[in-house]
């Protein structure tokens, strides 16, 4: 996604929306089995609410940018798509899962959940949070060009095909992680191949605070009387959500909504993905060490530090040679190779 030929600011700013739900789910999932959350009823319903739409989001926001920008494949051009895509996804993949369970290791005794070896082993077969994502993408980036060439490229044929795949897998799981991954979230990457650039017509802020409304409201009626459904309809019901979730985050942002604490950090949401966990459990241990539970202290400095940290170390990267080539490996080669041929024809 940061290899575009031109960025698009709005989905720049929805990127960073979800990424910023992801980062608050994983601190109050982490602080609830710290046991230092004293709001439960409340924040286990805003992180249950976040998980009905936020990683389908960033699955939409994948396929709306790689409808816009590839096209269709031949065999050769197929093979250099999936090597490109395999570099960028697999070596910042392997790289930060093995460091975090490497840190989670050393820290044993205070993290909440212990990792080890078998983590490492098992991480094609049942990736770990929130790691699973880019195993995930990967897959789905190797798949969807085969289905479109079965589908003869017709969108709504393949967009249909991968609902069934969707249904077929609330109903049936295979236990092979690829597999199950691609018929589970496929679906939402090819919704945003039905995304339109930019809206048509003019911004509508009552209507999206309506949608916003009433997504909260049935979300809550829904929270609250789950149990008392089938497994087979509550997942029935989260594909609803979840495509819902995703166009109205879609209409607000492409209305040219901005914000200015989004801003600071809209460029950098894959660095934050990859290291907002490693953080996060930091600062819970620092915190915890001083004796300081306050819930809301954790909460807020979790957040500043699981954003900013991965932030800087951003920006630091990037004056370092080779250091962002963990972040961005197609893109970090290119460069140097431009560097290289630069300066090979300064010499002559």
């Amino acid at each position: 996604m940061e290899n575009c030929k031109k960025r698009i600011e709005w989905v720049d700013y929805l990127k960073a929306f979800a990424c910023f739900l992801v980062v608050v789910g994983h601190l109050i999932q982490s602080l609830q089995k710290a046991n230092i959350d004293t709001y439960n009823h409340i924040t286990s319903f805003i992180n249950y609410l976040i998980y009905l739409f936020h990683m389908p989001l960033f699955m939409c926001v994948s396929g709306f940018l790689y409808c816009k920008y590839s096209s269709r494949y031949s065999i050769n051009e197929y093979r250099k798509f999936i090597v490109k895509k395999f570099f960028n996804l697999a070596i910042p993949y392997f790289t930060f899962y093995i460091m975090f369970v490497g840190v989670n290791m050393i820290f044993s005794t205070s993290v909440n959940t212990n990792r080890g070896i078998v983590d490492i082993l098992n991480m094609f077969n049942n990736p770990m949070p929130p790691y699973w994502f880019l195993y995930s993408l990967l897959s789905i980036f190797i798949a969807i060009p085969l289905v479109e060439y079965v589908c003869s490229y017709n969108k709504k044929i393949v967009f249909l095909l991968l609902m069934l795949f969707k249904i077929l897998s609330v109903l049936v799981k295979t236990n092979i992680y690829f597999v199950d991954t691609i018929m589970g979230y496929a679906i939402y990457f090819y919704f945003g191949c039905f995304i339109k650039e930019e809206k048509e017509c003019k911004e509508k802020y009552r209507e999206n605070v309506l949608l916003v409304g009433l997504y909260l409201i049935f979300s809550l009626v829904y929270y609250n009387y789950r149990k008392m459904l089938s497994d087979n309809i509550i997942e029935m019901l989260n594909i609803l959500f979840a495509l819902a979730g995703i166009w109205i985050c879609v209409n607000i942002f492409r209305n040219k909504v901005k914000s200015i604490f989004l801003n600071t950090f809209k460029n950098y949401t894959f660095q934050i993905y990859l290291m907002h966990t490693i953080f996060a459990a930091g600062v819970r241990i620092i915190l915890l060490k001083l004796n300081i539970d306050n819930y809301f202290i954790h909460l807020i400095v979790g957040l500043a530090v699981s954003i900013y940290v991965p932030v800087l170390i951003s920006i630091i990267s990037k004056k370092i040679k080779y250091t962002d080539f963990f972040f961005y490996p197609i893109k970090t080669i290119r460069e140097l190779r431009e560097r290289k041929e630069r300066y090979a024809r300064e010499e002559t």
